[in-house]
């Protein structure tokens, strides 16, 4: 064992070394990619426009009218009229809209309220619309009653990730997850693939060393390529106004799920790596892997909002868990032990399953 870890240890500093000679353009190919997709998308719940909402209009007089006019003319909403609440609400229910309004006969009339009903667990309803169609109410002398309402089919039923939430915190804790997989998906095995290539596998495995410390030497050197890369895409979401509601444990946590994602990840490049000889190939197969993985796993919006066909797929992919613990820290400012735990214990899984299948696939096509 202690020759394992002396070999292993060896192996990842000459790793650690090729980095710190290319630090430059490592550091700036971690950070381009998450910069790109937090400045694009992490502002699109700070912008909406047409948001599709159902107004239910049982006054339908002149003021009632003008209501809706001015709602639309703002260019925040985009209306649809419908003649009973029974039927707006299935509207809602099925994600045609997000929200309904239902204009009592009174309106106009003093203390009269206007009734609103929101998934709260679909972030298209943000805080930024709701306060528009608040303002545009609270103009015509109504008051505002607002009622949840939670879609049957979403497997994230959690308020949090919704209107009461902000998009670019929720759009950053599942880069910040997507990083780190990607970092080690193109750095441990990437590395193996070059050495290979380069030859310089041949004198390792001839050299007088353990040669499992190859493969774990490649798997530290990706984990911490993963974990640096995560530490780099939460800073640059955290300047642009992305939140810790947990504070500095939290920060923990999310490093916490940040090695679990590496670990996993990790390890798949190593089965890569140890059946694929190009570099093309390498590289394809990576993203086809794990581009699916980031969408499925509810990174852009909420796993209900996923076709019904694509949420079996969601629920058996390892990432999502690793996001939905992240989103929790991130949005909710704890997450709850049980939820801890089988977050974990996913996660942990697919570690330990990826890195049993890498070591066998390592000693039976390199070793």
């Amino acid at each position: 064992m202690m020759g394992l870890a002396r070999d292993t240890y060896a192996l990842y500093v000459r790793e650690m070394l090729i980095f710190k000679k290319n630090i430059k353009t490592s550091i700036a190919r971690s950070l381009i990619f998450p910069l790109v997709l937090i400045l694009l998308l992490g502002n699109m719940g700070t912008n909406v426009l047409n948001l599709p909402i159902a107004i239910v209009n049982y006054n339908n007089g002149a003021l009632a009218n003008s209501f809706i006019n001015k709602l639309e003319a703002g260019r925040v909403v985009s209306v649809v009229s419908v003649t009973n609440q029974q039927n707006a609400i299935s509207m809602l229910q099925n994600g045609e809209v997000a929200v309904v309004l239902v204009i009592p006969p009174n309106f106009g009339a003093a203390g009269a309220n206007v009734y609103m009903y929101v998934d709260s667990s679909s972030p298209l309803a943000s805080s930024e619309a709701l306060s528009y169609i608040a303002q545009q109410v609270q103009s015509f002398g109504a008051s505002l009653v607002r009622y949840k309402v939670l879609s049957p089919l979403s497997l994230t039923a959690n308020y949090a990730y919704g209107a009461s939430a902000s998009y670019k915190t929720f759009l950053v804790a599942g880069i910040v997850i997507m990083v780190a997989a990607f970092g080690a998906m193109w750095s441990g095995g990437m590395t193996l693939l070059m050495d290979r290539q380069l030859g310089n596998l041949k004198a390792f495995l001839a050299a007088p060393i353990n040669k499992s410390s190859i493969m774990l030497s490649k798997l530290l050197y990706g984990l911490t390529q993963s974990i640096l890369s995560g530490i780099l895409a939460l800073v640059i979401g955290m300047l642009d106004g992305a939140t810790i509601a947990s504070g500095f444990m939290g920060i923990l946590g999310i490093i916490f799920f940040m090695f679990l994602s590496g670990l996993g990840f990790g390890a798949l490049t190593i089965i890569l790596a140890a059946r694929i000889n190009k570099m093309e190939v390498y590289s394809l197969i990576g993203m086809a892997i794990t581009l699916p993985l980031w969408f499925l796993s509810g990174a852009f919006l909420p796993t209900s909002t996923l076709p019904n066909y694509m949420q079996p797929f969601s629920i058996y992919n390892p990432m999502t868990y690793a996001v939905n613990a992240v989103r929790d820290i991130m949005l909710k400012g704890y997450i709850s032990m049980q939820a801890f735990l089988f977050d974990s214990l996913v996660m942990a899984s697919f570690a330990i399953v990826a890195f049993i299948i890498g070591v066998v696939m390592f000693k039976n096509k390199i070793g």
